[in-house]
């Protein structure tokens, strides 16, 4: 790291602490404070931005992952939250995985990627590849034997990942299994700590229906859904526990059912948080689960679609895409307008606020993304 000059810090008693016990400090402050602690010096923000002390410092969303066709090639490009001054945080998202660059990812969770190499790949009978940017490692993970023979022609299945690394080092994929109705006959799910799968039927209700862009949350060792059947659904780690919970009293309240669309679940202050969304007008309603015990939503505000897109010129009245809340200032992060504008509604202040624009190029998904410099995979790589 280069060397700044100590002149550039303020004349005070912080100004003779080593850099070791001033990395030691910030590491027990919370995020918001550490982002201020940036402005103190170009000495401290520097030391707070070295890749050797990332891993002792709490962090923040980083960006966001999006893919779009390129000359009919899917590809993934990585953007910075908040501008385009800095070069991306992550340039070039698997250059690190010889032979696997060409994956899309399935899922993200506290700085791990669920990828899928494409079928034409002579990876794909892998199927999923768990990779960590900010670490450079990543796990081929061993065919779940789900999908039978026949893995070139095989549907997509829906697939999500778990991961806490404040409960465990461990990571977890759920590969949801369909029975010829296109519902949820049970889920396979792999463990990193035995390196192995495990089947469990599902104890949910036999109408329940999950979609490849169904909105999912791990949270409380649960990995959360919500259904058709307006309901919130979820699964343990273990396949033991299978919980089913009504959505929000207004979830339903649809009068025309081609204007619905499946409430999107966040985390929001630690607790699991539903937002209802629909077309032309109608309002996007937050709730949050404060008791799972007496199905305990929470209203905690309302805001118009005309609000979240008056700022776009032209202004868009009906069109938004949610992505997610960020985790440190309750700001709703979403996609508006027809040149995939970045924009964030402050649930605190009730303001909306343009970060940037993504440009016209065709955004299908867009994944936020918390880097994690815990190294939590161990195969090697």
């Amino acid at each position: 790291m280069a060397e700044t000059s100590r002149e550039k810090i303020p004349n005070t008693a912080a100004a003779g602490l080593t850099d070791d016990l001033i990395v030691d400090i910030l590491s027990r402050l919370p995020v918001k404070s550490l982002c201020r602690c940036k402005c103190v010096s170009p000495h401290w923000r520097d030391l707070i931005s070295h890749p050797d002390h990332r891993r002792w410092l709490p962090q923040t969303l980083a960006g966001f992952f999006e893919n779009d066709f390129d000359n009919g090639r899917e590809v993934w490009r990585f953007t910075n939250f908040g501008g385009a001054r800095q070069p991306p945080l992550i340039c070039t998202p698997f250059s690190f995985m010889p032979g696997y660059e060409d994956v899309a990812i399935v899922d993200a969770c506290n700085g791990l990627l669920l990828c899928r190499p494409p079928k034409a790949s002579p990876h794909h009978v892998s199927r999923f590849v768990v990779c960590n940017p900010a670490t450079k490692s990543w796990v081929v993970l061993p065919d779940s034997g789900s999908h039978g023979d026949d893995v070139e022609d095989d549907e997509p299945l829906v697939a999500r990942l778990g991961f806490d690394p404040t409960v465990s080092a461990h990571f977890h994929v759920f590969e949801f299994v369909e029975n010829d109705y296109g519902t949820v006959a049970g889920v396979e799910i792999y463990s990193s700590e035995t390196g192995a799968w495990s089947y469990e039927e599902s104890q949910w209700n036999y109408e329940t229906h999950l979609f490849e862009f169904s909105p999912s949350v791990f949270i409380n060792g649960l990995l959360h859904f919500t259904t058709i059947q307006f309901e919130v659904v979820a699964v343990d780690v273990e396949g033991e526990s299978w919980w089913v919970l009504p959505a929000p009293e207004d979830a339903d309240d649809v009068d025309d059912p081609c204007n619905w669309n499946p409430g999107f679940l966040a985390r929001y202050q630690g607790l699991l948080c539903y937002m209802t969304r629909w077309y032309n007008g109608r309002d996007l309603s937050i709730w949050v689960l404060e008791d799972y015990a007496v199905d305990g939503w929470v209203l905690k505000r309302q805001v118009t679609v005309r609000q979240l897109t008056e700022k776009i010129s032209p202004p868009n009245g009906c069109y938004y895409r949610l992505i997610t809340i960020h985790p440190d200032c309750n700001w709703i992060t979403y996609v508006s307008g027809l040149e995939s504008m970045l924009m964030a509604y402050d649930m605190d202040r009730n303001e909306v606020h343009v970060i940037q624009n993504l440009g016209s190029r065709g955004v299908v998904s867009c994944i936020p993304y918390v880097p994690s410099y815990a190294k939590s995979l161990t195969d090697g790589h």
